[in-house]
């Protein structure tokens, strides 16, 4: 597949890529997204007179040779931009030192820069990992990006640049972080569809021709991701998302339905999910004029939106509260509750109460008729499996979807600092071979424990089996009949005053392929958490970083023999 910037110009002033290979790595396609950050960035930089490109490398097929691939494009096309900057986490850092091994001698001089969780976590081994593998002229950005690019296009140079961490002329800067005050970031612009790569190349050619083509429906179902804040004022020891940001800041509520509006009536967006990896709202006001703010302009009539919430926010809230999101389009509930065992909440420095809080919101949910999906961390040494066993035959019974999730340390979080007994434990580089110094680390268990293997998928399995019974919904329409799908596309939609005419458009389509659903080739697409697992137990010593530790895993939790009978059995 050709990478394909957006927009369409033939160069820029620079060029902002998310390198996303993981999940072609192991064998599948990889859903086409939009990169929120880059998109923000790009918006602001446009705003600011300067020209900008962003590619992002999600909606590519299977294949192992993706890094090396960009490395050959970026030789063909780096001409074409003053500047290329990088979106770096704990999981594409090796993809894109991959790619700058094969693009070594032609981007050698040129201005790079690295921005993202592993930049904002460690900006000087940062820097210094690409100063000592060659690079001339080097950037780190900690923290937001948007004030430091525009600085430096301005003055076209990164030593002097405010904040940057910099490498040039054989001369080290120090940075540090740049951030928005709170009226700077109320004025920050709107999502720029002109960047938007998902809308770009998936979402509005469907739209515009009213067909699927050669796409599921998750084309329209892919929320479009917003943020209503950034930073936290939780310390929770496992997460770095405080390290973006001094202190929370948000967009007030006005400002996010405006948003909202915009994009529903200028690309047909109706679905959305809100991405801040800390919490939507801080204050019960704040969620209470959002609410009505969308209800008060007709929007309830088409929009659908979920988001992450904490819960010792959204636990004390009334019903009424919770019936007020259901209205405005929320139908389901998303909050991180880590643990169920008190040690272990302390370690996370999460709600000691996180079980009692947990049912609250389950009870208020079940009033206000909404769904629930909750977070919860595993393989922590020393963790009680009953505790465990106990959390998730909890949430089976209720109707509680859980993302198990295993623990990893991040670089520069407090954990790794907590003193856990990790002597029966491995710590695996999530950065791989190329990068271990980074220290972002899976944990991985020395012996293998059946019983963790059995919990996990025990939960899989319930929580895929909670989500499939949950009916199909399109914005706030139930669709729980070919009778109602056919009033909805003949006549409820069509009449519904309230609706952008871009989101009718989309909704119409997804309704006609409801009625009547096209064959399409799945391939690799749509592996299942049990294909999945055959994907990563048949691997070879040449897979990635994050497959191997995957594997690792699942060696560690069946034992040896069985690992190598399923092996055999798959091959």
């Amino acid at each position: 597949m050709q990478f394909q910037p957006i927009p369409t110009t033939n160069n820029a002033d620079i060029l902002l890529i998310n390198p996303d290979f993981s999940k072609n790595e192991m064998g599948v396609s990889s859903p086409p997204e939009n990169h929120l950050g880059l998109n923000r960035i790009a918006g602001y930089l446009k705003n600011k007179g300067h020209s900008v490109q962003v590619l992002d490398t999600t909606g590519r097929k299977a294949g192992t040779e993706g890094p090396e691939e960009l490395g050959k494009w970026l030789i063909d096309n780096e001409e074409n931009y003053r500047y290329i900057g990088f979106h770096v986490n704990s999981w594409n850092i090796n993809h894109i030192l991959r790619i700058l091994d094969k693009a070594h001698a032609s981007l050698l001089n040129k201005p790079i820069l690295f921005g993202g969780p592993l930049p904002s976590s460690e900006p000087l081994k940062t820097l210094e990992l690409f100063i000592d593998i060659g690079f001339k002229s080097v950037g780190v950005v900690q923290g937001v990006g948007e004030k430091v690019i525009d600085e430096m296009l301005s003055r076209n140079e990164l030593l002097g640049t405010d904040g940057l961490w910099a490498y040039e002329n054989g001369n080290m800067q120090r940075g540090y972080k740049l951030s928005f005050k709170q009226d700077e970031f109320e004025a920050t612009p709107f999502l720029d569809l002109e960047h938007n790569t998902f809308y770009q190349n998936y979402y509005k050619p469907v739209i515009e021709s009213g067909d699927l083509g050669e796409y599921d429906m998750g084309i329209i179902y892919a929320s479009q991701g917003l943020d209503v804040n950034r930073g936290c004022p939780f310390n929770c020891t496992y997460c770095s998302v405080p390290q973006y940001e001094e202190k929370l800041i948000f967009f007030s509520p006005k400002r996010v339905v405006d948003e909202l509006e915009y994009l529903a009536n200028e690309a047909g967006f109706f679905m959305f999910t809100f991405t801040n990896s800390n919490i939507m709202f801080f204050q019960q006001k704040w969620i209470q004029e959002f609410c009505r703010e969308i209800i008060g302009r007709g929007m309830d009539s088409y929009i659908s939106w979920t988001a992450y919430h904490h819960p010792s926010i959204i636990a004390p809230l009334d019903v009424s509260d919770y019936n007020l999101m259901r209205k405005a389009g929320c139908d389901t509930i998303v909050f991180g509750i880590q643990s169920f065992e008190e040690k272990i909440l302390k370690t996370f420095m999460r709600p000691q109460n996180t079980p009692e809080l947990t049912r609250i919101i389950r009870d208020k949910t079940r009033q206000s008729n909404q769904d629930l999906t909750v977070d919860y961390i595993t393989g922590v040494p020393g963790e009680n499996l009953d505790v465990i066993e106990e959390a998730f035959k909890y949430f089976a019974d209720n109707d509680i979807e859980c993302r198990n999730y295993q623990l990893k340390f991040y670089p520069n979080t407090k954990l790794p600092t907590m003193n856990l007994d990790l002597s029966n434990h491995d710590l695996i580089p999530i950065t791989g071979n190329l990068a271990p110094e980074l220290e972002a680390y899976a944990i991985i268990p020395k012996i293998s424990n059946p019983r963790s293997a059995v919990l996990d998928s025990f939960i899989r399995e319930a929580s895929a089996e909670i989500v499939k019974k949950r009916k199909p919904r399109i914005g706030k329409y139930v669709v729980d009949s070919p009778k109602t799908a056919k009033h909805l596309l003949e006549t409820e939609i069509p009449n519904n005053p309230h609706i952008p005419e871009k989101v009718k458009k989309a909704m119409i389509i997804v309704l006609k392929e409801m009625l009547n659903p096209k064959k399409r080739e799945t391939g690799l697409e749509g592996l299942n958490p049990m294909a999945m697992m055959k994907k990563v137990i048949t691997a070879g010593s040449d897979a990635p970083p994050v497959v191997k530790a995957m594997q690792e895993k699942l060696k560690n939790d069946m034992g040896e023999e069985k690992f190598q009978e399923m092996r055999k059995q798959y091959e």
